[in-house]
């Protein structure tokens, strides 16, 4: 078990930190091998510059001198400013390289002592290579010291870090003090920072720094003053002149610009920083997500109260609640105690560990062999099992809490379309409902923290673990999620429907692919159809016959729900919709609640059926009378053994069977019974093999005798058949391969984009994202277009109110910017039943 009085920084914090002693406890800095002798070489090739640039009259004397001296002795004698000069201008000479300046430090430490190294590296800060402002090397530049209103040069930042860390495993850095002492009495400002910052332990150091940066300096000493802050005092004190000009506030952007900067201060005055992270995070825009990640991360790695409710209090941004989860997970007491009375996403959690870390003790049963021994892995708290729905076990009890934490690492290594070994044998131990809902509530989870792409395995895990209630709940965020930029967030959803494979999953996976605005998902939608349907041997057509459900109707097509002392049938209209009446046939406007005296279990059981029903009939609704609409359109065809299973044999479909007039050998239509009826009512027996499609009225032999008996039986039509508007070309348009009827008619544009629910589309896209057309496959493989101006923008569809149709033409050739008028067709070579509904949709672009 962690300890829950530790501060807990991410281990990937610790490598950037520069650390303190007392605080953090990190590892001695691994020493680069042979140091001395690759910075000998780094030195000894730049030998020539290095002597020409020493030589520049401009090059400060003491510098001169004391580099010399380096470059001529190499005794232990030799000062620590000469080593830090010709440091200077070798790193300048690589400056944009890849050679590791760590070597620097590792090289003066081997060779001199930390002591030594100390001095240098405060040396090092306020010597400058070449003219002021100078952004490139020059060859024979002179090494001069920094004037006090420059600004300093942090690009060696890497080496004082290097010395800081060596200097905490010191076992007495008092002798590095003495030495640091002069350096702070003679130089400038940047190398008193520079000595305060390898000492922060000297406080009074810092102190006098924190002062001095208040009251003057540049923006580089204030960075330093800010890394060596020891206490709450400083912390409350420290206000640097420089960044002051800018904003009050401003040095806060410096604190939380990286996770070492944040790492090094919270080392150094820990709960101190709650109330300027807490103001921090309040303040920044959703945008800058890294920095309120890491804001976020600092407040949770505190095990103070006043940095858990901070985060409480900023629940509502993914990257606090994240947080949240972990330092709750880390102390479950502390989020027990401070959490209650939260509303929202904090108030949620509260419940979620009074629960799992306080609630009753349910009885355990024993674990499905994948989960049972074994160690107990290490989840983020928003993965934490404890705080999510119990899973009941078929052979009783539920499933132990260690065991359900297994459950979790074992879906972590779900894949689209690939389950995890053993999940099977979970799966089939558990209570699929309340294994369902234990899945939806760590996809909540992950939904809650942003959704990180890194842990989409808490949605490719309901692929084998949910049900259809998470099949109804996840496709509405599947429709809207690329709107917000996550359209691979929605295509990895569709798999997830794939992968369950039930009825009502297929459903809404076809619900996608034929009605969502995004052509993307779309087509993914469509192209997991066509493997699913693959996989069966069906056609498209084929296999959407085979995925309407059932949705328990009994084999009349109707419902009967139990409310224990009255039942009441449920029906469906011309429309699909819902009916309900009494057990006496009375038509109920809609089904009663529950009362007083209905069974305690049956009636509430009964209408969140009838709930649930309404939901699915809402989905398919639609769908299934557009579907035999286009057929009729397209003249598809089914078998008469087809015909029997999968369209009057559906108790759903069924009661669109019986509302229209089908052809075969014959007209006719489905009786109540089931059986088929002539325009007489005689019996019409079809042979298995016998083709069967829905009627158009152009081809109907006896259109008026249909629509009598269609009255007399009071059956309302799902979509216009029998009552069909009927359009023919004249002599002379049959001729023409262009209609002008329509050319120059100007109709709304919403209009023209309603086409797409009757198999229109408009043109792919042309530059600029252009759409100047309108098209729609014909039966025989033809296409019929009418160009539309100013036609669309395939990001802006309704940018314009109106557009101006032109002429309709028929063309085996694809349309294309600049039309090709070779593979057009004479229109009365074009099949009626196709012309008359080209014609009634574009004539019902302009009917009132």
């Amino acid at each position: 078990m962690r300890n829950e009085e530790s501060p807990v920084l991410p281990s990937s914090w610790l490598a950037g930190m520069y650390p303190r002693r007392g605080g953090t406890a990190v590892p001695p800095p691994v020493g680069v091998k042979d140091a001395v002798k690759k910075f000998e070489r780094l030195v000894a090739t730049k030998a020539g510059d290095l002597a020409e640039s020493l030589a520049r009259p401009e090059t400060d004397p003491e510098v001169r001198e004391a580099a010399e001296g380096f470059l001529a002795d190499g005794t232990a004698a030799v000062a620590p400013l000469g080593a830090a000069a010709v440091a200077a201008k070798v790193l300048r000479k690589l400056a944009g390289s890849r050679v590791d300046t760590a070597v620097v430090a590792d090289a003066w430490i081997a060779a001199r002592g930390p002591v030594f190294a100390a001095v240098a590296a405060a040396e090092l800060v306020e010597l400058r290579v070449g003219e002021p402002g100078a952004r490139f090397h020059q060859r024979h530049e002179p090494v001069v010291r920094r004037l006090p209103a420059e600004s300093g040069n942090l690009d060696w930042m890497p080496i004082l870090g290097r010395v800081r860390a060596h200097l905490v495993h010191e076992a007495d850095p008092s002798p590095v003090r003495a030495a640091l002492a002069p350096v702070r009495a003679a130089r400038g400002p940047l190398s008193q920072a520079a000595a305060a910052f390898l000492l922060p332990e000297c406080t009074d150091w810092v102190d006098e720094d924190v002062q001095a940066a208040n009251a003057a300096g540049k923006g580089d000493v204030a960075r330093l003053v800010l890394w060596s802050l020891g206490d709450e005092q400083q912390l409350d004190r420290f206000n640097p002149a420089y960044w002051r000009e800018f904003n009050p506030a401003y040095w806060r952007e410096h604190l939380t610009e990286s996770d070492a900067s944040l790492a090094t201060v919270l080392d150094g005055v820990g709960a101190a920083i709650v109330p300027v992270l807490d103001e921090r995070m309040g303040m920044l825009p959703t945008w800058r997500g890294d920095e309120l990640a890491r804001i976020a991360t600092a407040l949770a790695a505190l095990p103070d109260d006043t940095a858990f409710l901070a985060l409480a209090a900023h629940a509502a941004q993914p990257h606090a609640l994240l947080a949240l989860f972990d330092a709750a997970q880390r102390s479950p007491a502390r989020a027990i105690r401070l959490l209650e009375g939260f509303d929202g996403p904090a108030g949620a959690l509260s419940e979620a560990y009074a629960a799992g870390y306080a609630g009753e003790p349910l009885d355990e049963g024993k674990a499905p062999a994948p989960l049972d021994g074994g160690p107990v892995p290490e989840l983020p708290g928003w993965a934490d099992a404890a705080i999510l729905p119990r899973v009941r076990l078929l052979g009783g009890g539920v499933l132990p809490v260690d065991a359900a934490r297994r459950l979790v690492s074992l879906l972590s290594r779900s894949r689209a379309g690939a389950a995890p070994a053993g999940l099977a044998e979970v799966v089939a131990a558990c209570d699929r409902a309340s294994l369902a809902a234990f899945g939806w509530a760590l996809f909540q989870r992950w939904q809650s923290i942003g959704m990180p792409s890194g842990a989409t395995w808490a949605m490719h895990g309901l692929a084998w673990i949910g049900d259809d209630d998470v099949v109804r709940r996840l496709t509405p965020l599947i429709k809207v999620w690329p709107g917000t930029g996550g359209h691979q967030r929605s295509v990895a959803g569709l798999s997830v429907l794939t992968g369950l494979g039930t009825d009502v999953a297929l459903i809404h996976l076809n619900d996608v692919a034929e009605k969502v605005k995004f052509a993307g998902l779309r087509s993914s939608a469509r192209g997991m159809l066509h493997t699913v349907a693959s996989r069966l041997g069906l056609t498209g057509e084929q296999l959407a016959d085979r995925l309407v459900p059932d949705l328990g109707l009994d084999t009349g097509g109707g419902l009967v729900l139990d409310y224990g002392p009255r039942r009441f049938v449920v029906g469906f209209d011309d429309q699909l919709r819902p009916t309900v009446a009494d057990e006496a046939g009375k038509r109920l406007k809609s089904l009663p609640k529950p009362g007083a005296r209905d069974d305690a279990t049956l009636g509430p059981a009964a209408y969140q059926r009838f709930t649930a029903l309404k939901k699915d009939v809402r989905t398919l609704a639609g769908d299934q009378i557009g579907r035999f609409e286009r057929a009729m359109v397209t003249g598809r065809r089914w078998t008469a053994d087809e015909f029997a299973s999968f369209i009057v044999g559906h108790p759903l479909v069924r009661h669109i069977a019986r509302r229209l007039v089908w052809t075969s050998t014959v007209d006719f239509r489905v009786a109540e019974d089931g059986s088929y009826a002539g325009v007489d009512d005689d019996t019409v027996k079809l042979a298995g093999d016998a083709p069967v499609w829905v009627a158009h009225p152009l081809r109907l032999g006896d259109v008026a005798r249909w629509a009598e008996v269609f009255a007399d039986y009071e059956l309302l039509q799902p979509f216009p058949q029998l009552a069909r508007e009927i359009y023919a070309l004249t002599p002379e348009e049959a001729k023409a391969t262009g209609l002008t009827t329509f050319d120059g008619r100007v109709v709304p544009s919403g209009r023209v984009l309603g086409l797409e629910r009757l198999g229109w589309s408009r043109a792919a896209p042309q530059d600029n994202g252009h759409q100047p057309w309108i098209e729609r496959p014909l039966p025989d493989g033809a296409r019929a277009y009418v160009r539309v101006e100013p036609g669309f923008s395939i990001g802006r569809p309704g940018e314009h109110p109106e557009q101006t149709l032109h002429a309709l033409i028929v063309s085996r050739t694809r349309m294309g910017y600049w039309r090709n008028a070779t593979g057009d067709v004479e229109l009365g070579a074009v099949d009626a039943v196709a012309m008359s509904e080209l014609l009634r949709d574009l004539h019902g672009l302009s009917r009132p």
